[in-house]
């Protein structure tokens, strides 16, 4: 049954979202030319991002970030190679709100959520392609590697009115695209530490004529820096471009990953578990310039994941259980995108046909059919931006869905934006949960989808001289929400139980470069409610803060050093441990060594203080280990 009426019905959302409109008309009440308003946008641009001031996730079309009324953070090419990150979880756990559970070293499965939520709330993304499997609805950062990464686009709240089911966040991974300048160019690294913990890497990219390609690969290795967490994982990436002519672009990619990892030991229950993971993506694109204001995008993409978990007595090689899904999915996208000068007006539709295959089901392959259309427009007068949208979703699992969004952006005099929003958003109960029988779980079919009213309202501003700051409060109304309950002495449920609330506070700074040497800070609050209780939800993170100092002058040496506390607000039954901050030491020397060809020597300290940091004592955070490794760039 549609819910169409309820969000026609459903007043309050409505009347907050046109005071909050009204108050923002008064504000800007002035506009400034077109001109002046550029002018004044480049300003604020140059101060808070550099040459970082574009982005494509919040209405799946290219806009200014002063324009993005989201909550919205991003991570650069730069910024991953100076915490020399591994794979797209060693990212993540560096960015504000957003916290990662289960982590047991480089390439571990780890839970992602985004101000509090559960991790199949979050959308993941390659190129505005989703990568969140079918079975439990979650994405795989931990398996994700990081040397194709151009930047992340980090939405935290639902985007639902653009990319559907995404209750808690969008995180979308831009991928590097073929070096234009240059017919041939590339690099290659490698990194040795504790635990013949390795990692491998090359890239090449150039462009001729017509033609571009960038081609990526890699190994990523350890004996594992707990027992039992051993990681073998191998990669490949390539991306062909033809242009021929300046109207069109027609774009394949292709990925190949192969990764072999163990998840560490249970004592309580004598086991240990042992995965494979095969997974191949292809997309197939192609952009066209109808007119100067209008264009249009064509995709298809197919995704293929092959998945074996096997289950053991630790202390033997007896094997107790073989867990397999295959899962496979094709789909597509049209978008027609009208850019003029006050209006960028989007017009799309996504269709993707999924299929699930695994020994976990009663009746099985398992199918999710989902298909959509949506409107997005960003309307610019003056120092006020507004961003209406709405989606319309159909799944043949579950019904369909309305997503309606409103925001809006107002620039105040040069260094300063304030930002309103308010979303409804969804996510689709994972296949596993409503078909899958896992260990000591039982499935529960007449689960329906996770509903949320999302508010958010902040502003960030340069105003104070050489500092940044930005602060952003939200709540997530969520309703429907799927929690897990005993059914009997063996087996746990998931059930939709009710109403929950998730409300807080998000604050940033950084510093502007002095002698070469900047700061950075961050704190997020969450306060997540049972609404029908009253009780704090326990195992969702209550507070954490990060703090980082970077020295960056090439010509001496470049460091960096982070450190992050949570509070994980753990039940007593998980012997969680987190009195501890813990902090990563990197280190990089650049050489030149001839006009073409440079080297950097880098080396990191992680838990450079020995600090116990997890939420369940069956997950530890690896205690202080190092690793250093050469990068040569050509």
């Amino acid at each position: 049954m549609s819910n169409y009426p309820a969000f026609i019905m459903h007043s309050y959302p409505l009347k907050t979202s046109l005071l909050f409109l009204c108050f923002c008309l008064v504000l800007c009440a002035f506009p400034l030319s077109a001109e002046a308003q550029v002018d004044e946008e480049m300003q604020v641009l140059q101060l808070f991002y550099q040459d970082n001031d574009l982005v494509v996730s919040a209405t799946r079309t290219e806009k200014s970030i002063s324009q993005v009324a989201e909550n919205i953070a991003i991570v650069t090419a730069d910024d991953i190679k100076a915490m020399n990150a591994h794979t797209v979880a060693d990212i993540l756990n560096t960015v504000t709100g957003l916290h990662l559970s289960n982590s047991t070293g480089p390439g571990s499965p780890v839970n992602l959520t985004v101000q509090g939520s559960s991790s199949n709330h979050v959308t993941v993304l390659v190129d505005g392609i989703v990568q969140n499997s079918l079975s439990e609805g979650r994405p795989e950062v931990g398996s994700m590697r990081v040397q194709h990464i151009e930047r992340i686009e980090i939405i935290k709240g639902p985007g639902s009115s653009s990319w559907g089911s995404s209750l808690g966040g969008v995180i979308n991974i831009i991928t590097k695209s073929p070096d234009d300048a240059r017919a041939f160019g590339g690099s290659i690294s490698a990194s040795i530490g504790n635990r013949n913990t390795g990692d491998y890497r090359g890239e090449v990219s150039g462009t001729v004529g017509t033609h571009g390609y960038y081609l990526s690969g890699g190994g990523l290795l350890s004996d594992g820096l707990h027992p039992h967490t051993m990681l073998q994982s191998g990669n490949l990436y390539s991306k062909f471009q033809w242009q021929p002519s300046n109207e069109s672009l027609l774009t394949l990619t292709l990925d190949y990953l192969n990764d072999s990892r163990g998840f560490g030991e249970f004592p309580q229950f004598g086991l240990s578990f042992f995965n494979r993971d095969n997974r191949f993506f292809s997309t197939l694109s192609l952009h066209q310039n109808i007119t100067d204001d209008l264009s249009i995008h064509l995709g298809f993409k197919t995704l293929q994941t092959k998945t074996e978990i096997k289950m053991s007595p630790y202390l033997s090689n007896e094997q107790l259980q073989n867990t397999r899904v295959d899962e496979s999915s094709f789909g597509g996208s049209a978008s027609l995108t009208w850019n003029q000068q006050w209006h960028t007006l989007i017009f799309g539709s996504d269709f993707d046909f999924g299929e699930s295959d695994s020994n976990l089901y009663a009746t099985s392959p398992q199918h999710l059919d989902k298909w959509a259309f949506y409107l997005n427009d960003t309307m610019k007068i003056g120092r006020f931006s507004v961003t209406p949208g709405i989606r319309y979703d159909y799944t043949s699992t579950n019904g369909d869905f309305w997503s309606p969004s409103l925001g809006a952006t107002c620039t105040i005099a040069d260094s300063t934006v304030i930002r309103g929003y308010v979303a409804r958003g969804f996510s689709i109960p994972p296949l596993a949960s409503t078909a899958g029988t896992g260990f000591f779980f039982l499935p529960n079919p007449a689960l329906k989808m996770e509903q949320v009213w999302s508010y958010s309202a902040g502003f960030e501003t340069a105003a104070l001289k050489y500092l940044w700051l930005k602060t952003t409060y939200f709540r997530h109304d969520i309703s429907d929400a799927i929690v897990a309950i005993r059914v009997s002495d063996e087996f746990d449920t998931n059930i939709n139980a009710g109403k929950q609330r998730r409300e807080g506070v998000e604050v940033e700074l950084k510093t502007m470069p002095l002698f070469h040497l900047s700061l950075t800070g961050g704190f997020t609050f969450v306060n997540a409610k049972d609404k029908t209780t009253g009780e704090i939800i326990q195992n969702v993170p209550r507070y954490s803060y990060d703090l980082g100092i970077q020295y960056d002058n090439s010509h001496i040496i470049k460091a960096l050093i982070k450190g992050r506390y949570v509070d994980w607000n753990a039940s007593p039954g998980a012997e969680g441990k987190y009195d501890a901050l813990i902090w990563d030491l990197n280190l990089s020397k650049e050489l030149t060594l001839s006009n073409t060809v440079s080297a950097e020597l880098f080396f990191t300290a992680h838990n450079l203080f020995n600090g116990a940091q997890y939420a369940f004592s069956l997950y530890q955070n690896p205690r202080r280990w190092f690793e250093g490794g050469i990068r040569f760039a050509f």
